[in-house]
């Protein structure tokens, strides 16, 4: 009997399962902790919000909270301008400064943040907010599913956060009308 090529094919078996746990672990990993930046997103959100800040000061607040998971820089270009620890602290400082959208866009801006998604809600001195995030996959969307990852045809997983919270900027905002 003629075994010389088993050992390679045996070999190659067993590095393809491990590299697919590996991928799946990475993944279970990274979208464990997009999710815990979406929830802080939303509690973000929903703070903004009870005090009184308008969508464009919310949306920036979100944005901020994902920078973890938010790829890559795209403004300004992430490719040749590489920033240290304090000039992206200084960038987004300027982000939070900035008085509109075009103006925000121009100063700081990430692959990913075109995928949030948010919407409040009020009711009875509440508010709420909710989240969306398309999560990335980087393990392959067919093997995904067999392991029960819902995934969607651009290989991206969505993630969702609710925050609810009292509403103080109608106390607030009341009492000054009142003075």
């Amino acid at each position: 009997m003629n075994r010389k090529g088993q050992a390679i094919l045996e070999s190659l078996l067993v590095l393809l399962v491990l590299l697919a746990a590996f991928f799946f672990f990475f993944d279970f990993a990274y979208g464990f902790v997009a999710q815990q930046h979406l929830n802080n997103a939303a509690a973000r959100a929903a703070r903004a919000d009870s005090v009184g800040f308008n969508s464009f000061q919310r949306a920036k607040a979100i944005r901020v909270a994902m920078l973890p998971v938010s790829g890559r820089r795209i403004v300004p270009d992430g490719g040749r301008t590489v920033a240290t620890a304090e000039g992206e602290l200084a960038l987004v400082r300027s982000y939070l400064q900035s008085e509109n959208d075009p103006e925000a866009r121009g100063i700081l801006h990430y692959e990913r943040w075109d995928t949030l998604g948010h919407r409040m809600k009020r009711s009875n001195h509440t508010t709420e907010s909710q989240l969306t995030f398309e999560l990335p996959l980087s393990f392959p969307s067919q093997l995904g599913a067999l392991f029960g990852h819902q995934v969607s045809d651009t290989g991206t997983r969505r993630l969702s956060a609710t925050w609810a919270i009292e509403d103080h900027a109608s106390y607030y905002l009341q009492d000054a009308l009142n003075d």
